[in-house]
């Protein structure tokens, strides 16, 4: 029980980190030049979520022997940031018309406003994450590319009643399991 506790209380404690990071960088981005793109990103990026890929980063370099987590939050945040803008893309192709409980931004704000805020929160998950070293960025480049590759393939099996396993576990690699993976191995 108390093992159950603490494990809690660290999840809990790292999902906190991840928000307040998370909290920082879009503070930061209100008052410069790119607050407009911000002000449309923000709430979808602040309305919560599980967090699991940033947390995930944590706790992988808590297991490789890391002792400040300074040094990855950054990582964590730009696995996000990332996420987020593939959920509001992901939206888009499905038509939602909800996300974490406020209304997509497609819905509220229209397409094309939609497409930019995706778009940004990419770049700044990209700017964050790039300050790296360059085999992590090339492995978030990788990622990333096998989002989009998932995502067409999923695109291509709607109502296909073809589809096999191997195209599902495909899609999956690409669009979800690929991303906590390298969010692991980059930690």
């Amino acid at each position: 029980m108390a093992e159950n506790v603490l494990e809690n209380s660290i999840l809990i404690a790292r999902r906190l980190a991840v928000e307040s990071a998370i909290e920082s960088v879009v503070e930061s981005s209100m008052s410069g030049p790119y607050a407009p793109a911000m002000e449309l990103a923000r709430e979808i990026l602040l309305a919560g979520g599980k967090r699991i890929r940033p947390v995930l980063t944590l706790l992988a370099y808590d297991l490789a022997g890391g002792e400040n987590q300074d040094e990855v939050m950054d990582f964590a945040v730009a696995t996000e940031l990332i996420h987020t803008a593939t959920l509001i893309h992901d939206d888009i192709y499905d038509g939602a018309k909800l996300r974490r409980g406020v209304q997509t931004l497609h819905e509220k704000h229209g397409l094309d406003h939609a497409i930019i805020g995706g778009d940004f929160l990419f770049v700044m998950g990209f700017g964050i994450g790039g300050r790296y070293e360059e085999r992590i960025v090339r492995i978030m480049a990788e990622t990333c590319a096998a989002i989009a590759a998932g995502e067409l393939k999923q695109i291509q099996h709607i109502s296909d009643l073809s589809t096999t396993p191997e195209d599902y576990y495909e899609i999956v690699r690409g669009k979800t399991a690929g991303p906590f993976a390298s969010a692991c191995e980059c930690a």
